[in-house]
């Protein structure tokens, strides 16, 4: 798939951010954008100068207190984990989203990724909203009224109708493909997660960059909640997913779930 330049990408995280912080700088996380030029004889992918590119407010992190990192064993709810890991699917399944995860950074990991998924890939603000109220943590009561704002904003940065049904083919996906933790107590974690975000739109086609993710989460009344972002930034650790700078950087791999 041909990697490009987003223009309208900072517009659209910046805009989020505001939201959450009106008044002071919007966090940014640097990702080294990769454009592959598809043309006769030319199929590897370039590297682009280093882009800010603005993070959400539900899925920012606080400056965590330790850093877990390759090599070294992160634990939570007594299981360590370490490496590669294979997601989980949460207890229940309601409305397209799986909540009831683990009490465990496999969980949260897993958690993680499905919320961003589901947030993050959807042009539909009521949806956005809807997922949010599932998944936010009490504390962060804001969170569903910001998750549709974006995406009424996203929609507008696309070119796209504020509201109403989508052109045919219009559509927005992130997808996690590797992960870090940081922060880790025994109900606290932030999930690092490095992600091909593409979008596809009539007249401008496909278009993926890559991008740092982090979500900050809760163990709440049995599962795994997004907190409200904090300040720190994840600038250094854009990287090509399974590459040898990503696993330089602490990258771990992603597995689908068992029987996926």
């Amino acid at each position: 798939m041909t990697r490009m330049h987003t223009r309208y990408r900072a517009r659209r995280w910046l805009r989020w951010g505001l939201l959450y912080v009106a008044g002071v700088l919007v966090l940014m996380v640097a990702g080294l954008v990769i454009e592959a030029a598809v043309s006769p004889g030319r199929q590897t992918p370039q590297a682009l100068p280093p882009t800010a590119v603005p993070v959400p407010p539900w899925a920012s992190a606080a400056s965590p207190p330790a850093t877990v990192r390759t090599g070294q064993s992160a634990k939570v709810g007594g299981a360590a984990l370490a490496g590669p890991v294979q997601l989980v699917q949460g207890r229940e399944l309601i409305n397209g989203v799986y909540l009831g995860f683990p009490h465990s950074i496999a969980g949260a990991v897993s958690a993680a990724a499905g919320f961003l998924t589901a947030i993050g890939s959807t042009l539909d603000p009521d949806r956005a909203a809807a997922v949010m109220r599932m998944a936010a943590d009490p504390a962060y009561p804001d969170g569903p009224q910001q998750a549709a704002e974006g995406v009424v904003n996203d929609r507008k940065d696309l070119g796209l109708p504020a509201s109403g049904p989508l052109p045919q083919g219009a559509s927005l996906q992130i997808q996690p493909a590797e992960y870090q933790v940081r922060g880790v107590t025994a109900d606290l974690v932030t999930v690092l997660l490095l992600c091909d975000f593409t979008t596809t739109v009539r007249g401008d086609g496909t278009q993926t960059s890559i991008g740092v993710f982090p979500v900050r989460l809760h163990w709440y009344a049995g599962d795994w909640k997004i907190l409200a972002p904090g300040t720190a930034s994840y600038a250094g650790l854009v990287a090509e997913p399974a590459s040898p700078q990503a696993a330089a950087l602490g990258w771990q791999e992603l597995e689908p779930p068992a029987g996926s």
